[in-house]
Order: structure tokens, then C-alpha cells, then sequence
């Protein structure tokens, strides 16, 4: 505000919430009531055939947006997974990180192994997943 139109105008704060004072007045090792952000393992992704590890079979669990899925089998425990192909593409890329990031969550498919393959002369990932 200017008074006799000599001195500089000077910004105005608005008063803080006696909350937020303190907060921002914590030292950073301060006890917080925000929860932690998780820590997730780096995606890995084999780069092996999937059919190594893997029995593929031609049944089609579902169609999405983004790919389809078949129905797979795991050739050591015989478990049946759930196999979703993607072809490999920046916005495949995120919704693999996205799901791998929320996996471990309840309500949430969980992803039991990522490949990076060739199907049908395109790069693709390969999900595998729960059944």
C-alpha cells in the first residue's frame, strides 16, 4: 500500500492458520500425521520368451481397451494365470507401471510377472497376472 506515493508497495500476507504455523515450524525429522508413501520394487520385466515359463492357451478370458487377455498356465506349479498382451507403447508402459505400483493392494489383480516379447511381428508386454 502506498502512502504519500514515496515508498514501495509492499505485498500483503494473509495471517496463517495456527496450524499451519506449526507445521511448517516442525523440523523435518518431526513425528507426522501423514501416512509414508509405499516403496515398490522396480518393474522388471524379462525380456525370455513367456512361453518358457509359461503354457499359453487360445482361450480369450476378455477383451479391454487396451489388449486382450488368454488364459495361461505356469509350467512349474501348474497354476493358472490370467496373460494380458499390450502392445508395447508409452500409454502401455504407464498402465503396466500404474498396475505394478497398486498390486500389492487389496481388491487389486495382482501381477505375478512382466515380459517384454514379440507377438505377431509387434513389441509387446505381456502381463501375467492372477487368476
Amino acid at each position: 500500500m502506498l502512502q504519500n506515493g514515496n515508498e514501495e508497495e509492499k505485498p500483503v500476507e494473509a495471517p496463517k492458520a495456527e496450524a499451519e504455523q506449526d507445521s511448517l515450524a516442525a523440523p523435518p525429522d518431526a513425528e507426522s500425521t501423514h501416512f509414508p508413501m509405499p516403496v515398490h520394487p522396480k518393474v522388471d520385466i524379462k525380456r525370455h520368451a513367456v512361453t518358457d515359463d509359461y503354457k499359453i492357451s487360445t482361450q480369450v478370458l476378455g477383451l479391454g481397451i487396451n489388449g486382450k487377455v488368454l488364459q495361461c498356465f505356469n509350467k512349474k506349479t501348474g497354476e493358472k494365470c490370467a496373460l494380458k498382451i499390450l502392445y508395447d507403447s508409452p500409454k502401455a508402459r504407464r498402465e503396466v507401471e500404474l498396475h505394478w505400483r497398486v498390486s500389492g493392494g487389496p481388491y487389486i489383480v495382482r501381477i505375478l510377472s512382466l515380459y517384454e516379447n514379440m507377438h505377431h511381428g509387434k513389441k509387446c508386454l505381456l502381463i501375467i497376472m492372477e487368476w
